[in-house]
């Protein structure tokens, strides 16, 4: 497996891209101490990763990187359990422990398929005027992502029925995600002791069980004619059940998380440059207080991209965290200060 990294690391050591490695982790049980993912790539960047089951694979992953990708990712969702009770497994730790040379990121993997099928599914009804407003969406498997998923589901407007296996806990969920929707939200949480009778209900079914195969042969039939089916990776249809499905052109999704992964990497490069710490925060030039952007400031301080340099203004500061609204002469009155100074 150390082999497959190496001479992946070969393979894209030429390419004129920034290089991402990350280090995910999963709760799915395998019995494989990690394994390297296929390698995604943009017009930006090119990365790929491993997933990690434990300690001692993280620090010998991550020896090998180290140096050998401009940024190394590391999911800080603590959802591994160790076999050995006397070791804690803290593959963050692991990783920041080793790492000296590449620039490390922290990111929560789980967040990124929530956004991603989020993403896709709004992009499936992009063409409804409704969009998921009045939905109905069947989640099977509610644990970390799929409470997350039913959240922002209800939240635009869709109701959502909810199936996991212990009923405790299914309970807490549905009554967390009707309390924090928000207020003027109509749409709802609903628990669902039997799916297997209403499965010609559902406009979508997303499947985040922990690999519990739930469809069977028997359930494909029952399908609403253009259901939607999203299944999360971790293994939602028998397989009997899945050549059925094909062979009914039912509409199903096996969830690519690379558009997220790809927006993420963007939102790192966009905050590094917005938040650079090594730019001061203010200065003063004649007698205007400038404030990098990305600051609270006080009133009527002019925020810029460069206090020092000043390129651009963004706007002027109203005491608050937003800006003023300002006449077009009083902002051109800014501009030609600024001008003036750039001239210097």
């Amino acid at each position: 497996m150390y082999k497959d990294l190496i001479k992946k690391i070969e393979l894209i050591k030429n390419k004129k891209k920034i290089k991402v490695f990350y280090f995910g982790n999963t709760v799915k049980k395998e019995t494989k101490n990690f394994y390297i993912t296929n390698i995604r790539e943009n017009n930006r960047f090119i990365y790929f990763g491993a997933i990690i089951f434990n300690n001692k694979s993280a620090e010998k992953i991550s020896k090998i990187v180290d140096g050998n990708f401009n940024f190394v990712l590391v999911d800080v969702e603590k959802k591994i359990t160790s076999q050995n009770k006397k070791e804690y497994v803290n593959i963050e730790r692991s990783v920041k422990d080793v790492i000296k040379k590449s620039k490390i990121i922290t990111y929560k993997g789980n967040d990124l398929t929530v956004q991603a099928c989020e993403t896709l599914i709004n992009y499936i009804f992009l063409k409804d005027k409704r969009g998921l407003g009045g939905k109905k969406i069947l989640i099977l498997g509610c644990g970390n992502i799929g409470f997350k998923i039913s959240l922002k589901f209800v939240e635009s407007g869709a109701n959502v029925f909810l199936f996991r296996r212990n009923k405790k806990i299914l309970k807490l969920i549905k009554s967390v995600i009707n309390y924090v929707k928000p207020n003027a939200t109509v749409a709802k949480a609903h628990i669902i002791n039997n799916f297997r009778s209403n499965l010609n209900e559902f406009d979508v079914i997303i499947g985040s069980t922990n690999g519990i195969p739930l469809l069977k042969k028997n359930h494909v039939s029952k399908f609403k004619k253009d259901v939607i089916i999203i299944d999360i990776g971790k293994g939602i249809f028998e397989k009997t059940a899945l050549v059925q499905a094909i062979k009914k052109d039912v509409n199903i999704f096996r969830l690519d998380i690379s558009p997220a992964y790809d927006g993420y990497l963007e939102n790192i490069l966009s905050t590094k440059k917005i938040n650079n710490l090594n730019l001061e925060k203010y200065n003063k030039l004649k007698k205007l207080n400038f404030v990098k952007r990305g600051i609270l400031s006080l009133e009527n301080s002019i925020v810029v991209d460069n206090v020092k340099y000043p390129q651009k203004i963004y706007g002027i500061s109203d005491g608050y965290g937003s800006f003023k609204n300002i006449n077009k002469k009083k902002f051109d009155k800014f501009e030609n200060i600024l001008k003036n100074l750039k001239k210097k």
